[in-house]
């Protein structure tokens, strides 16, 4: 019975030493692929300035879908990320040179650019009207950047 139970005790603490080995070399490569994509993302010297359009769902994670334009090419991406309140808004995108698909948005500062400065970075003003059923029965001209 002492043998049994010795014997269920030693097969207990390999399966915790393996899970404890294991955990650990799991967060050493997440820390490891932390670091390498921080260590790349200096490498990017591209600057432009991106629109905040829309989440998309997929499964239970919420992704920001977000545009800018590089040499007259439109380009989206997606980032993992919450929060309405940054929709419709614009944002410094930064992005390596010989390949703007690698590229991330910065989040912490929202930019307030003029008129021409986002012409100049590629967008369009664009008209649509909106029809007011309540009071005046008449389109409303509005306006949007895309």
């Amino acid at each position: 019975m002492k043998e049994d139970n010795r014997m269920k005790f030693k097969n207990l603490t390999i399966v915790m030493v393996i899970v404890c080995i294991l955990s650990m070399i799991i967060l050493l490569y997440t820390n490891y692929k932390h670091n390498q994509f921080d260590s790349r993302k200096k490498t990017f010297e591209g600057e432009a300035i991106a629109l905040t359009m829309k989440f998309k769902k997929s499964g239970k994670m919420r992704y920001l879908v977000y545009c800018f334009y590089v040499d007259g090419k439109i380009l989206s991406k997606r980032k993992v990320i919450g929060g309405d309140e940054i929709l419709n808004k614009f944002y410094k995108v930064k992005y390596h040179l010989n390949n703007p698909r690698a590229n991330y948005i910065i989040l912490d500062k929202e930019l307030k650019p003029d008129s021409l400065t986002l012409v100049k970075a590629g967008f369009s003003k664009i008209k649509y009207y909106t029809y007011d059923s309540g009071v005046t029965n008449k389109y409303l001209e509005r306006s949007k950047w895309k």
